[in-house]
């Protein structure tokens, strides 16, 4: 009240004449004096200035920042400037000389060799180390990436204080570039510790003595099994094998889809299980790997290497030649010891199927091979049919020197028959597990006295909501006006997709399936508790849905989670241990007491870092391939591609390089402004008009992203008057053509049109289709 009775008050004395006239009783209509206010605020706002007198209370920076280490002088101290634009630069506060501090460390005896390198490594991060270190690099070098830690913010200074935590090596270097991406996106660069290396070999010394173990322990052996591996052909961690064979009718076959089983080797709460669940995925990046689980594991005795036995989960299920599960022959998931007999790469498959079989493709093999090819053709029929959304992206392998850095790139098929057999084989593989836990969790009742994390009826799931009408949306906006009426009606999206690709280039149809990947919703795991989803479809046979909120619609399942990568993924080690839970093969248990809400909130947590710790790895992993590219690119003086493609013009509504009939009009409000002739757009009006230039979106497959150029890069124009409306029915969106400034524009960009939304937004940028 008192605040309105001011505004009445400062509206009234900044009126000329209204307070006079309310002091005379004159009638002020409302509207006139709301008018007012109006214009007082407007004018406040473009007045407007402060400035910060005292901070109440920081925001704690928990977290490490990655920087840059500068130095001031020769000898004076040293600032980090953080590669996060939101922070300012820090001054280091770091101790003079650590060395020694490793000395005396309570209880714990340590070899002379350890108690050496501590101190190397504690000496090298004191202030004369760090400073040895700036000197010593290379000249013309940008200086040091590092990994600090905020100390405090004096009142006293200008620049808050950090401690230097470590450094990653010169800046521009692959490695330390590498460890910087991951620091900076909350990801686990660092070796494992010492100890928990050395207690994994002590306790798994080599894999044929834990294959001894198991067998006499009675684990079943299917060593006579045909299992090949199809990988990277620079993959070390090779987590899934495939085989087929005939099954009990005629005219079907047996399939396994043989899994590493990690979960023997990481037991819950285990220093191993407590790492593997904090980093929750490996990373990898062009010629980098940073792995969730030590080599001794992930490159040694879990990969499915085919030199010798190995322990796997297994998971058996029946097709015939359709890619129908045979409920005949239900699937069966059992554990046991396999021997991998050959090892194959993606190339080596594909030119096997083609006739061009390697040293490696046995005659039996290739069978193998080619009956698997089929079926996996047959499936993915049987999926699109179902409504299965496949969006096609091109693969690139990098050819990398000894330093990590590229040295050339090579493009495979977006296609290639080899992808297309693994991926099918082990999404249904993991639908047919993710089925498992559904049935199991409904037999199940609730046990309050479980003792381990595995006991827990409630599924874990992977949840991927439907979003059908924002594709198929996007689509229409994307395919050209004389296409729309050709487009089949009512068609399923997967026929959509297929209709498009016949009318556009296969570059053009990468780069719109791209596009309309933004317009998919997130894949995530959920631990499927009754209380808060309802429950989830258990059909194997896919024929009974799922709840839409739990299925996973662009793969058309109606269970589906992730089993077959438990070396990279840490869900799916939660997964193997309630498995091998429901099939009685459980050896977790826990000292700890705990009830069962315990157990269900640890999982819970689990799965959250599982999906946060998901998305920073692919968001590094697009960083580092631009940063990898960008640097090849400057060393090589550049490369020609063939299959870029304009996906958008975009030109600001307020463009003085648009015609008149295109320009957005800007309102002016002729009240604003004082006597003395301030500017007639106020603060807000002012800051609402940002400069943006005219530019065309160009996609790069090679890249995986998008990027704008502007026009003056292209060299192009505008060509004023040239608004035209394509349809009397669409005024609304007016087109205008594009010309070359001069002839150093190759003909295909030489006439672009652009067609500008008509919206309420004037700060974005119009999206225009190209012709």
């Amino acid at each position: 009240a008192e605040a309105a009775a001011a505004a009445a008050a400062a509206a009234a004395a900044a009126t000329p004449g209204l307070g006079e006239a309310q002091s005379k009783g004159t009638f002020v209509s409302q509207e006139m004096h709301q008018m007012s206010l109006r214009e007082m605020e407007a004018k406040k706002w473009d007045k407007a200035r402060c400035r910060v007198v005292s901070v109440i209370n920081r925001h704690a920076v928990d977290k490490e920042i990655v920087a840059l280490l500068l130095k001031t002088s020769d000898s004076g101290p040293l600032k980090i400037q953080p590669r996060d634009t939101r922070y300012p630069a820090f001054w280091v506060e770091q101790p003079q000389n650590l060395a020694g501090a490793s000395n005396g460390a309570k209880g714990k005896k340590k070899s002379n060799a350890v108690t050496a390198a501590l101190d190397a490594s504690s000496s090298m991060l004191s202030q004369d180390g760090l400073l040895k270190q700036l000197n010593d690099l290379e000249e013309g070098s940008p200086g040091l990436l590092c990994v600090g830690k905020f100390l405090d913010w004096p009142r006293v200074s200008l620049s808050p204080r950090a401690e230097v935590l470590a450094v990653l090596g010169p800046s521009g270097s692959v490695a330390a570039e590498s460890d910087a991406l991951l620091s900076f996106y909350g990801l686990d660069w660092r070796p494992f510790p010492k100890e928990v290396e050395d207690g994994l070999k002590a306790r798994f010394p080599d894999a044929a003595t834990v294959v001894r173990e198991e067998l006499a322990a009675g684990r079943p052996d299917l060593r006579d099994v045909r299992c090949i591996t199809i990988d990277p052909a620079t993959a070390k961690d090779l987590d899934d094998a495939v085989s087929v064979a005939p099954g009990k009718a005629p005219g079907t076959y047996r399939i396994g889809v043989h899994v590493a089983d990690v979960a023997h080797f990481v037991r819950a709460g285990d220093p191993i299980d407590v790492e593997a669940r904090a980093r929750a995925t490996t990373v990898y990046l062009i010629g980098r790997v940073y792995p969730m689980l030590p080599r001794w594991l992930s490159e040694n005795l879990c990969s499915l290497l085919p030199d010798g036995d190995r322990l796997a989960m297994s998971v058996f299920f029946t097709l015939d030649k359709n890619g129908n599960l045979v409920e005949d022959e239900p699937p069966e998931i059992q554990r046991g010891v396999i021997r991998t007999l050959c090892r194959l790469s993606y190339n080596e498959v594909d030119e096997a199927l083609e006739g061009k079989c390697s040293e490696n493709v046995t005659p039996d093999i290739l069978s193998d091979i080619q009956e698997l090819a089929a079926l996996s053709r047959a499936r993915k029929q049987y999926r699109l049919d179902s409504g299965a959304v496949v969006l096609e992206r091109s693969h690139f392998v990098f050819q990398t020197d000894d330093n990590g850095a590229i040295e050339a790139v090579h493009k495979e098929s977006a296609s290639s028959v080899s992808h297309s057999l693994i991926e099918e084989l082990m999404v249904l593989a993991n639908h047919v597990v993710a089925a498992r836990l559904v049935e199991a969790g409904e037999q199940a009742a609730e046990d309050a006295s479980i003792t381990a994390e595995a006991g827990l009826s409630q599924p874990i799931l992977r949840r991927h909501p439907d979003t059908e009408g924002k594709v198929r949306k996007r689509i229409f906006e994307l395919l050209p006006k004389h296409l729309h009426k050709e487009a089949p009606e009512g068609a399923t999206l997967p026929a959509l997709l297929a209709w498009c690709k016949q009318h556009w280039s296969p570059q053009t149809h990468e780069a719109v399936c791209a596009d309309v990947l933004t317009t998919f919703k997130e894949a995530e795991y959920v631990v499927v508790d009754e209380e808060e989803d309802g429950p989830p479809g258990k059909n194997p046979d896919e024929e009974a849905p799922a709840p839409p909120e739990l299925s996973h619609w662009a793969l058309a399942m109606p269970t589906y989670m992730h089993f077959t990568s438990p070396i990279r993924r840490y869900a799916d080690i939660l997964v193997h241990r309630r498995i091998n839970h429901i099939i009685g093969a459980d050896r977790e248990a826990t000292a700890e007491k705990a009830t069962h809400s315990d157990f269900l909130k640890w999982v819970k947590s689990a799965v959250e870092t599982c999906n946060s710790k998901k998305r920073d790895a692919k968001d590094v992993s697009v960083d580092a391939i631009q940063v990898a590219l960008s640097n090849f690119l400057h060393r090589s003086g550049g490369m020609e591609i063939d299959d870029a493609v304009v996906t958008r013009i975009l030109i600001p509504r307020t463009s003085l390089a648009l015609p008149e009939d295109l320009r957005h009009p800007v309102e002016e409000d002729v009240s604003i402004g004082d006597a003395a002739g301030v500017g007639k757009e106020s603060f807000q009006d002012r800051l609402k008009k940002k400069k943006m230039k005219e530019a065309v979106e160009i996609f790069v497959p090679m890249a995986q992203c998008s990027r704008s150029v502007s026009f003056d890069m292209l060299n192009i124009e505008p060509i004023p008057g040239s608004a035209v409306v394509d349809d009397p029915g669409d005024a609304q969106k007016p087109r205008a053509n594009l010309r070359a400034r001069s002839v150093l524009v190759r003909p295909k960009t030489q006439q672009l049109s652009a067609a500008v939304d008509d919206d309420d937004d004037d700060d974005d940028p119009s999206s225009c289709t190209v012709s």
